[in-house]
């Protein structure tokens, strides 16, 4: 299970999320450029930047969770004893399981919805739009499924390019003071 979190997180994932932002930052520049050197801009760029920018934040969200840089208030779990904390962890990741089903199941209800619908200016289905909600969704619970298991079996958690955690560092999010951690 750790390959697989492996390939498709830090491999798969994380090379989408490169290409989606550069090809927003490659339309934001197109449309700057057209806009002032040309005086017409193109009309395309708004959407590729507003749609990239969309899967750019969602996806990027799920590797947030994946590197654990959410924002986490551990002031209380840092208070409980050892018990409390490992009974939190559960509750949090059984929470973050529930929202990547939830935003999964409604985000594909959604895609329904819009699915006849088109794009004003490149004309593309709305449920290519809106799939970046399912697909993050799942992607979440996976996630969530995978840091919930190593928790229940007392199994290092490894975060990509560092050393695996044991168990107890494994039981609450991460810190500005760590400083082991790759930008």
């Amino acid at each position: 299970m750790d390959k697989i979190v492996e390939i498709l997180y830090d491999k798969i994932l994380a090379t989408l999320i490169k290409v989606i932002g550069l090809v927003m930052v490659l339309s934001i520049l197109a449309q700057i450029f057209t806009r002032s050197f040309l005086r017409v801009p193109f009309a395309w760029t708004d959407e590729v930047a507003r749609f990239s920018f969309l899967y750019f934040c969602f996806l990027g969200g799920v590797m947030t969770l994946r590197y654990k840089f959410h924002l986490g208030i551990d002031f209380f779990e840092s208070k409980m004893p050892e018990k409390g904390r490992f009974f939190n962890r559960i509750f949090v990741y059984s929470m973050v399981i529930a929202f990547g089903f939830f935003m999964g199941i409604y985000g594909t209800m959604l895609m329904d919805i819009v699915g006849i619908q088109l794009t004003p200016i490149l004309r593309i289905p709305m449920r290519h739009v809106y799939l970046a909600l399912p697909v993050a969704g799942f992607l979440y619970a996976f996630l969530g499924f995978y840091q919930l298991y190593c928790h229940l079996r007392g199994k290092p958690y490894k975060l990509p390019g560092q050393e695996p955690q044991t168990a107890k560092e494994n039981s609450g999010t991460a810190s500005a003071t760590e400083g082991k951690r790759k930008w």
